[in-house]
C-alpha cells in the first residue's frame, strides 16, 4: 500500500519539523528539571537585570513595552515558583505532540487529532500556573496562530493519513 501511495513529501517534513521540536522540548526539560534548576542569586540577578530594562523603557516613552515586560516579570516569577510542575507538564505536552506525530506517520488519522490537543495544550499549559491577567494577550494569541498554521498544514495530508489515494505528493 506504501508504494501505491507514498508519504507526501510535505508531510514527511512536517513531521520531521514536530519530532525535532518535541524531542529537543523533551530533551532540554528533562535537562532542566535534572541539573539546570536556576539558583535564588541567579533569579535575583535576572529579576534585577529586567527591572533595570524596564525603567530604561519607561525613560524612552514606551509605556506600552515597559508593561509587556512587567507581566512577563511576573509571570516568570510565578513559573520559576512551581519551577518542577511547569517542567513536568511541558515534557507531558511533548510527549503527546510526538506520540501523536508518530501515529500520524504511521497513517493513523487519530495522531492529528491528539496533534490538535497538543497545541492547545501547549498553548494554554501557562494557564494552569499563572493567572489569566498576568498572561500578555500577545502570547496566547501567537502561540494560537503559529498552532492553527501548522494544524492547518497537517490537516492538508488527513487523507493520506486515513488511506485515500485521492492525495497530491508534494
Amino acid at each position: 500500500m506504501e508504494s501505491v501511495n507514498p508519504r507526501p513529501k510535505g508531510l514527511f517534513i512536517l513531521l520531521l519539523l514536530t519530532f525535532f521540536n518535541t524531542g529537543s522540548s523533551i530533551f532540554f526539560g528533562l535537562l532542566t528539571v535534572l541539573f539546570l534548576r536556576p539558583t535564588e542569586v541567579e533569579l535575583k540577578k535576572e529579576k534585577l537585570e529586567m527591572a533595570k530594562s524596564i525603567i530604561e523603557i519607561k525613560e524612552l516613552g514606551m509605556d506600552s513595552l515597559a508593561t509587556l515586560l512587567e507581566k512577563v516579570q511576573g509571570m516568570t516569577d510565578v513559573l520559576n515558583h512551581h519551577f518542577l510542575g511547569v517542567n513536568l507538564v511541558n515534557i507531558g505536552v511533548c510527549l503527546l505532540g510526538g506520540v501523536s506525530a508518530f501515529f500520524m506517520l504511521q497513517r493513523n488519522h487519530l495522531g492529528f487529532h491528539g496533534y490538535i490537543i497538543y497545541n492547545l495544550l501547549a498553548s494554554i499549559n501557562v494557564y494552569f500556573f499563572v493567572s489569566p491577567s498576568m498572561v500578555p494577550t500577545v502570547i496566547l494569541i501567537v502561540n494560537l496562530l503559529v498552532s492553527l498554521v501548522f494544524i492547518l498544514l497537517y490537516a492538508k495530508h488527513l487523507p493520506w493519513m486515513r488511506g485515500s489515494s485521492n492525495t497530491d505528493s508534494i
